[in-house]
């Protein structure tokens, strides 16, 4: 493909361009919030803990979901731990295996997470009103199922 071809292809005006603003623009506002109740959290962090449920979870479970290696989410664990935002255990299920758990200070960090969310839907409300906001979530619900290779992560 020719220089020119390239840069065309790069500016040409598509909906993965809007989704990829809207989810960034989301993001940012996240964790602006997040770091005025306090902590400090990457996006990489929050893709790690958003498979930390109440119970703990299995770091193979975390690899698998991010779809990174076993040591690349290790080592995203690790960082956390070192934080103070999970421990690691071993598995009481399967002695070869370790479980990854929320500490006291990972919970209020969901906690916040929770509130921060609900007042950016809040936001998304009050600016598109009630209706629009369903309709929205209807079609990204439509475009990630046409879009998604039949895993939930996607």
């Amino acid at each position: 493909m020719a220089e020119d071809d390239v840069h065309t292809a790069m500016e040409i005006d598509h909906v993965g361009v809007d989704l990829w603003h809207a989810t960034r623009a989301y993001e940012a506002a996240m964790f602006r919030a997040i770091a005025e109740t306090g902590h400090t959290v990457t996006l990489a962090d929050s893709d790690v803990l958003a498979f930390v449920g109440p119970n703990g979870v299995r770091s193979s479970e975390i690899a698998r979901g991010r779809r990174v290696s076993k040591q690349a989410a290790q080592e995203q664990v690790q960082r956390l731990v070192a934080r103070g935002y999970l421990t690691i255990a071993p598995d009481p299920e399967d002695g070869r295996a370790k479980r990854v758990s929320l500490t006291a200070k990972g919970e209020a960090l969901m906690r916040d997470f929770v509130g921060v969310k609900r007042k950016l839907h809040q936001q998304v409300m009050d600016l598109l009103g009630p209706q629009d906001t369903r309709h929205l979530r209807l079609v990204l619900q439509r475009i990630t199922a046409q879009m998604s290779d039949g895993d939930e992560t996607a």
